[in-house]
């Protein structure tokens, strides 16, 4: 099978995690024996703007990181920051990429288009799959449909659309996909996960990876990995922290990545006096990610909204406990799984309780090892997942052909 993929979200060599868990699920889905070219819309920014503060995180000219299988193509279009422009962001993607979208056609005789995210790329693909006559599915990651989607009446109508000029729709956790059934009326293929399960794996001596990456021995670490942004709930995180941290004095969050909020974290976590209480360890590679939770002993999210984070599964992949939000795919994917704890968003009470629970608990952190382990052997494992993929696309490629004959 030939498939053109879409995704705006796809690493570059300054954000090497940005989309990561795409750049790994269609690697995965070549090495089954899929050809698989990527068209990457990338927001075009004059230089002089990527000096504000506004633009900074725009970077078209940036290259794209290699995987093994995909060939990448950077295409630059022009919208404007803000989620207004998300209803006319896939018109002016579309633009931009037919002429090099056609271009590949005529020499690779794709069979589908799949898309990552509704705005803009599944937008882009079901325009391009009306131009180049193919078959289209796009893959809900979650904050797509449950945020963007709602942010206008406008924007709620166009995502319906789109919704429906596709051939097929995929998504992150059953909770997004019974958003997409109830305006398309079919159900989605809901997956999860693109992880390779061995190098995500627990740690027989966390010392060995404590001691590679400079942490102490001694504490009890949690881990918070992700974008230092507000609506991950950090402002929350540390607030809670601050509190467990009267309880449990030999704890230490370590916070790994960086974004808008971290000078302001930095500056508040000088302010509680909490410099021996949390470890700010900036942007972690890709590669490195597993080390960091082999080290650790527990994994902490307090995001107000999410689809349904990798770094979780990753997390859980690792034998590590999760506390987190429910939010997203999140109650969907481990709500009943005993090696996750979720609380509402934005309760830092609960949230400070349930981390409290799992750190005094032995028993109870050794048995949510072994259940978040074997969560993540049973729905996370990236083969699995690029196999349902795979026979989906398939199944819309060969439902076009026959609706096409008949």
């Amino acid at each position: 099978m030939r498939i053109l993929a879409i995704s705006h979200l796809f690493p570059d060599l300054k954000e090497k995690r940005y989309g990561i868990f795409v750049a790994r699920q269609l690697s995965e889905i070549h090495r089954l024996g899929a050809e698989i070219s990527v068209i990457v819309p990338r927001v075009w920014c004059p230089g002089l703007l990527r000096h504000t503060e506004r633009w900074k995180n725009y970077d078209h000219k940036c290259p794209l990181c290699r995987f093994e299988g995909i060939e990448a193509f950077s295409m630059p279009y022009l919208r404007l920051p803000g989620n207004f422009y998300n209803r006319w962001s896939g018109l002016a993607a579309f633009r931009a990429m037919k002429s090099k979208a056609l271009e590949l056609h005529k020499s690779r005789k794709f069979d589908v288009i799949y898309a990552t995210d509704f705005f803009p790329d599944g937008d882009a693909a079901a325009r391009l799959a009306k131009y180049l006559k193919l078959p289209a599915a796009c893959l809900s990651i979650g904050v797509d449909v449950n945020i963007t989607a709602h942010s206008s009446g406008i924007i709620y109508r166009h995502f319906i659309k789109t919704a429906k000029a596709l051939d097929g729709t995929l998504a992150c956790g059953q909770s997004v996909a019974d958003r997409i059934k109830a305006v398309t009326g079919k159900s989605p293929l809901c997956v999860y996960g693109v992880l390779d399960l061995e190098e995500f794996s627990p740690a027989p001596d966390k010392i060995p990876a404590r001691k590679e990456l400079s942490l102490p021995p001694d504490k009890t670490i949690a881990l918070y990995a992700g974008y230092l942004t507000k609506r991950k709930g950090v402002y929350e995180l540390v607030e809670a922290i601050y509190r467990v941290q009267k309880k449990c004095q030999d704890l230490l969050l370590v916070m790994c990545g960086a974004g808008p909020e971290e000078t302001a974290l930095r500056r508040l976590i000088r302010e509680k006096g909490m410099e021996h209480t949390v470890h700010m360890a900036g942007e972690i590679e890709p590669e490195r990610m597993n080390k960091w939770m082999q080290a650790s002993d527990l994994f902490v999210l307090a995001s107000n909204t999410e689809g349904m984070p990798n770094v979780v599964m990753e997390a859980m992949a690792c034998g590590l406990p999760v506390v987190a939000t429910a939010v997203g795919g999140l109650p969907g994917a481990i709500g009943d799984c005993d090696g996750a704890i979720l609380v509402q968003p934005e309760n830092v009470d609960n949230l400070e309780k349930a981390i409290v629970k799992v750190i005094n608990d032995n028993q109870l952190r050794a048995d949510m090892r072994i259940a978040a382990r074997k969560r993540a052997e049973e729905q996370f494992g990236v083969k699995r997942n690029a196999i349902l993929i795979l026979n989906y696309l398939r199944k819309i490629v060969e439902e076009k052909k026959a609706k096409q004959k008949g």
